[in-house]
């Protein structure tokens, strides 16, 4: 009878040890409630950053439109405001050159990087090809110059969408939010 006794004590200490050592159904519910909880909160982090990263492109355009009406009208010489796209993303930079074609040693790396090809440009509904650019000028009286401004509307296809209206005729521009 005692070695009945110390086995089942024995048997009594392997199934203790056994469910010390075990996971419990309560505790994969909570871990998949926190791995579920943090999987949430990553997606809407994602989701704020593009947020930013169209605010970003949005405010760069806009203040360089500023920069370049300021520019045309304060120097001796036209200047003109290039928006163009290169295999990693889209940029924009403000040259006093009138270019008809893209050309790669003006239109380069050096620009301010708006941003990559996540977000896409488009000039009056169409995305902005690869190696191409969108040119805006304007007249010493702040209008837009016509004659060298190739775009109308500039659409920001990013999280949310955003447009960017040239008025030719007073030379101003007005950020839209698309719906």
């Amino acid at each position: 009878e005692e070695l009945r006794g110390a086995t089942m004590t024995m048997q009594k200490l392997h199934r203790q040890r056994l469910r010390d050592h075990g996971i419990t159904l309560v505790e994969i519910i909570i871990v998949i409630a926190i791995v579920g909880i943090l999987a949430s909160t990553a997606v809407m982090m994602i989701g704020h950053l593009h947020y930013a990263d169209t605010q970003k492109v949005v405010k760069t355009l806009d203040s360089s439109l500023s920069q370049l009406q300021v520019k045309t009208m304060s120097k001796s010489g036209n200047q003109y405001l290039y928006i163009y796209r290169l295999t990693n993303g889209y940029y924009v930079k403000i040259l006093p050159d009138n270019l008809s074609a893209f050309d790669g040693t003006l239109l380069d790396g050096d620009g301010t990087k708006l941003s990559n090809t996540t977000i896409k440009i488009c000039q009056n509904g169409t995305e902005l090809a690869e190696n191409s650019f969108m040119k805006i000028a304007y007249t010493k009286q702040a209008t837009f110059d016509t004659t060298n401004t190739t775009v109308q509307t500039i659409l920001i296809d990013g999280v949310p969408k955003y447009s960017i209206q040239l008025v030719y005729d007073t030379g101003k521009h007005f950020v839209v939010t698309e719906s």
